[in-house]
């Protein structure tokens, strides 16, 4: 990519915060332990839980982040190499202990928080003490001044207040690096996640330094053909009135419904919608509820990189997040065969990326992994160019 593409840049707030509950058994870890000293040798352990977690060592003996699944993936990603973070975290985080709690920050927080935002492309907030969502969306509004409406998104996401949305995801599963909204021509700059809730230790987010990771990328084949031929991204999205309004959540092999992700009640609706979002559209058949005929696909021919004024380059804009591994670890989607999955990706001539390239791409965001711990309160915003972003499974 030589020049930029030209997408536009509006900008959006997510929050991300879980809330949910894992069940255990004893008998279920008994025979999900064997099952592991099989799989991964008699020094591996796990945590007890319904599902198999299983954790160890890697490939290539790298770290393997814990997850939940029946055999494991065949590309496995660790978030982090090794215990060091590729920038380190308290370069770009405010302890606001020395500031009043509010509606809005102090002058001398809002100004450290631009600077901060300006030099590093991220800036995180601790120690706030805020507890109310409307608040902690004031404060990153300090750095994320003009907002988009969330539509065309892929995970099924629930508002809390005006444009700030739940994670969408189960907690059980992997989200692999990415940036969001990647597969839609129309994308947001910055976003910023905020903590409702956070059980120690549970639920922390990954951020990956993205112009190492593009300047190694061009280093090999992978990245130039990623350059000369772009990708594909296609989504596939279910009818909810064919599930009766039912998602994963519900044990259903739904990642998300037309409905839902656009904003529509009618297929003409989402059409319209699609094409505001540069999406070709198809309606087909559901291959998991063949009387299903309003099920929608839609597909993006895009670049694999963006242009990035704020560093005045072009940097990675695509990730394996939007192929059909993002549901290995996803509840109910995970037994679904990964050709009939919601999410596919090829490249940009509708050639396959094969398991070796999708391995070598999670294992570059790996290398410039950091890893940002949450407690009640805090807020990190950032560049959806400058960094991609991603969650390890967990257990509560």
């Amino acid at each position: 990519p030589d020049s930029c593409p030209g997408r536009a840049w509006p900008r959006a707030l997510l929050s991300c915060f879980v809330t949910d509950f894992a069940s255990s058994a004893m008998s279920a870890f008994q025979t999900l332990q064997a099952a592991q000293r099989r799989l991964l040798g008699p020094s591996a352990t796990m945590a007890a839980s319904a599902r198999g977690m299983f954790g160890g060592g890697a490939a290539g003996g790298r770290f393997m982040m814990p997850g939940f699944w029946a055999t494991p993936p065949a590309v496995i990603p660790s978030f982090r190499e090794g215990e060091a973070d590729k920038i380190p975290l308290e370069s770009f985080t405010i302890d606001c202990s020395p500031y009043r709690p509010g509606t809005k920050p102090e002058k001398e927080l809002a100004e450290r928080m631009e600077d901060v935002f300006q030099e590093m492309g991220v800036v995180r907030l601790t120690n706030t003490r805020l507890t109310d969502v409307e608040d902690m969306k004031s404060y990153a509004n300090v750095v994320i001044k003009e907002q988009m409406k969330y539509e065309g998104g892929a995970n099924p996401r629930e508002g809390i207040v005006g444009n700030v949305y739940e994670v969408g995801a189960p907690h059980d599963a992997w989200l692999h690096y990415h940036h969001e909204m990647a597969y839609n021509q129309h994308s947001m700059k910055n976003l910023a996640f905020c903590s409702v809730k956070a059980p120690l230790g549970k639920g922390d987010t990954y951020l990956s330094e993205n112009l190492s990771v593009t300047e190694e990328l061009m280093q090999t084949d992978l990245g130039r053909k990623l350059k000369d031929k772009g990708v594909c991204y296609i989504r596939c999205l279910t009818d909810r009135e064919a599930y009766k309004g039912e998602g994963w959540k519900e044990g259903q092999p739904v990642y998300n419904h037309w409905q839902l992700s656009f904003g529509a009640e009618t297929p003409d609706e989402a059409e319209a919608k699609a094409a505001e979002c540069g999406l070709e559209t198809e309606w087909c058949s559901d291959p998991l509820k063949e009387s299903s005929s309003r099920y929608l696909k839609t597909k993006l021919y895009t670049d694999a990189f963006e242009f990035c004024p704020d560093v005045g380059r072009n940097v990675l804009f695509s990730s394996i997040a939007d192929h059909n591994m993002w549901f290995d670890t996803w509840t109910g989607v995970s037994e679904v065969p990964p050709e009939k999955r919601p999410l596919q990706m090829t490249f940009g001539d509708g050639s396959p990326i094969s398991i070796e390239e999708l391995r070598q791409w999670v294992n570059l965001y790996d290398r410039g992994g950091i890893r940002v711990r949450w407690q009640t309160g805090d807020i990190i915003a950032f560049c959806n160019y400058r960094f991609a972003h991603g969650r390890p499974a967990f257990e509560l």
